[in-house]
C-alpha cells in the first residue's frame, strides 16, 4: 500500500514539471518575438520593420551603404595588410602598432570638426567626402614605400572610414526618423556585420590573386563603380520621391555657446561614463585575444570562429534593440549593453572553450544592443539636429580610448598581472563606472534642458 500512490505522484510531478517547461518555452518565445528577434513586431503606432523597409527602405539603404563602406577603414580589414606591410618595409611589431595608434589617434582628434561639418553639409557634399576619402586612402595603401606613405595611408583611410562614412550613415538615418528611429539605425548599423562577414574572406582572396597592392586598387574600384553610384542613385530616388516635402538636409551651424554648453551639460560627460568603458575594454581585449587563447588553451580555430558567432549574433540583436527602443524608450535600456558585455568578458576567466564562444555571443549582444540603443540615447538627450556635432565632440574620448587600451592591457600584463585579474578588474570597471550613471540618466536624463538648446 506504501507505493500504492507512488505512479499517481510521478503523473503529478511529470505534469508539473511540463507544464513549468512549456510555460519557460512560451515566456522565452515571447520575450524573442517581442525583442524583434524574430516576429519582428509593430511598435505602438502599429509599424513594423516590414513596413518601414517599404516606406522608408530608400534612405536606410543609403544610410547602410556607408556604415558598410566604413570597413575599408576598420581595424578587422586593416589588420589583414599588416603582415605585408610589415615584411615591405621591415617593421617591427612595436613600429607597426605604434603608427596605427598615431593615426587612429590623428584622426579622432578631428572627429568634432568633421562632426559639426556633417550636421551642416548636404547629404550629396558628405557622401562625396566618405567615399572620395576612402577612394583616395585605397589608392595610398596601395602605393605604401615608405613609412611616411604607410602612416598618411592609415590616417586617411581610418578618418575616412572610421570618422567620416560611419558618421554619414549614422547622421543620416537619426535625422531623417524621428519615428521608428531606433529600428531604422538597427537596420542601418547592420552594415558592421555584413562587412565583417564579407570582406575578410573577399580581401584574402584577392591578395592572394592580385597581391596586397592589387587588392587595394580593387577596393578602390568598388569605391568609384560600385559605393559612388549607388549612392547617387539613392539619394536622387529619395529626392524625386519627397521633392519639397524632403527632410531639411542641413541644420545651423552650431555656435561655440552651444558647443560650450553642452561640453557643460552633465548629461554629457554621463553618457561618456556609460559608453567609454565598453570599447576599452573590448579593444583590449581584443588586442590581445592570442594571449588569453593561449593562457586558456584554446586551439587556433577558437578565436576566429567566436567571430563568426559575433557577426551573427551582433546582427540578430541589432534588430531587437531597435524594437525595444522605439517600445520603451532608450534612455531605460542604457544599462542593458554594458551588462551583457560585462558578463562576456567574466566568461574568458574560465577556461573551457564553452566560455570563449559565450564570451563572443554576449559581445555580440552587447555590440548590437548599443548600437541602437547608445546613439538614440544621445540624439533623444540632445536632438537629432546636432548629433553629428556630438557624435563628434564624444568621439574623441571614444578614440583616445580605444587607441591607449592596447598600450595599458599590454603593459599591465607586463609587470605580471595576472590574465583573469586584468579581465575581472575590467568587468569591475564597467560595473562600477556605468551602471550608476544608466540609473541617474534613466530617471533624470530626460527632465534636464537640452544643451544644444542652450
Amino acid at each position: 500500500m506504501a507505493h500504492s500512490h507512488e505512479p499517481a505522484t510521478l503523473d503529478r510531478k511529470t505534469t508539473h514539471i511540463e507544464a513549468w517547461a512549456s510555460s519557460s518555452v512560451r515566456m522565452v518565445a515571447g520575450f524573442w518575438e517581442k525583442a524583434g528577434a524574430l516576429a519582428l513586431p509593430r511598435d505602438t503606432h502599429g509599424e513594423g520593420y516590414r513596413a518601414l523597409l517599404k516606406a522608408r527602405g530608400i534612405e536606410i539603404a543609403y544610410c547602410t551603404l556607408f556604415v558598410f563602406a566604413s570597413s575599408l577603414g576598420q581595424t578587422f580589414l586593416l589588420s589583414l595588410f599588416s603582415p605585408h606591410w610589415s615584411a615591405a618595409l621591415n617593421l617591427s611589431p612595436a613600429t607597426m602598432g605604434s603608427l596605427y595608434c598615431g593615426a587612429t589617434l590623428a584622426g579622432g582628434l578631428l572627429l568634432p570638426v568633421t562632426g559639426n561639418w556633417l550636421d551642416q553639409a548636404p547629404s550629396g557634399r558628405a557622401g562625396l567626402a566618405a567615399y572620395g576619402g576612402l577612394f583616395a586612402g585605397c589608392l595610398l595603401a596601395a602605393s605604401v614605400s615608405s613609412v611616411w606613405t604607410l602612416a598618411l595611408a592609415l590616417f586617411v583611410l581610418r578618418f575616412s572610414g572610421q570618422g567620416v562614412s560611419v558618421n554619414v550613415g549614422i547622421t543620416r538615418v537619426t535625422r531623417w526618423f524621428e519615428h521608428n528611429r531606433g529600428k531604422a539605425l538597427s537596420l542601418t548599423v547592420l552594415g558592421f556585420p555584413l562587412g565583417e562577414a564579407v570582406l575578410p574572406i573577399t580581401v584574402t582572396v584577392l591578395i592572394g590573386a592580385l597581391g596586397w597592392r592589387g587588392a587595394w586598387l580593387a577596393l578602390a574600384a568598388v569605391c568609384v563603380l560600385v559605393v559612388a553610384p549607388s549612392a547617387s542613385v539613392l539619394l536622387a530616388k529619395r529626392r524625386a520621391k519627397y521633392g519639397l516635402a524632403q527632410a531639411p538636409e542641413t541644420s545651423p551651424p552650431s555656435s561655440w555657446a552651444e558647443r560650450i554648453a553642452m561640453l557643460r551639460d552633465w548629461r554629457f560627460h554621463a553618457m561618456l561614463v556609460v559608453t567609454v568603458p565598453v570599447p576599452f575594454a573590448g579593444t583590449g581585449i581584443i588586442f590581445f585575444q592570442s594571449t588569453i587563447a593561449e593562457t586558456r588553451g584554446w586551439g587556433p580555430a577558437i578565436v576566429p570562429t567566436g567571430f563568426i558567432v559575433f557577426a551573427l549574433v551582433r546582427a540578430l540583436f541589432s534588430l531587437s534593440a531597435g524594437a525595444w527602443v522605439d517600445r520603451i524608450g532608450s534612455l531605460r535600456l542604457l544599462a542593458a549593453p554594458t551588462t551583457l558585455f560585462a558578463a562576456g568578458v567574466a566568461c574568458l576567466t574560465f577556461d573551457s572553450p564553452l566560455f570563449a564562444y559565450a564570451f563572443f555571443a554576449l559581445l555580440g549582444v552587447g555590440f548590437g544592443a548599443a548600437s541602437g540603443v547608445m546613439t538614440t540615447a544621445w540624439a533623444d538627450l540632445f536632438g537629432a539636429e546636432r548629433i553629428g556635432q556630438v557624435r563628434g565632440l564624444s568621439g574623441v574620448v571614444g578614440v583616445g580610448a580605444t587607441a591607449i587600451a592596447p598600450m595599458a592591457f599590454g603593459w599591465a600584463l607586463e609587470i605580471g598581472i595576472p590574465i583573469n585579474t586584468l579581465l575581472w578588474a575590467n568587468v569591475l570597471f564597467i560595473a562600477g563606472c556605468t551602471w550608476p550613471m544608466c540609473l541617474i540618466l534613466a530617471r533624470r536624463g530626460q527632465h534636464a534642458p537640452r544643451a544644444a538648446k542652450a
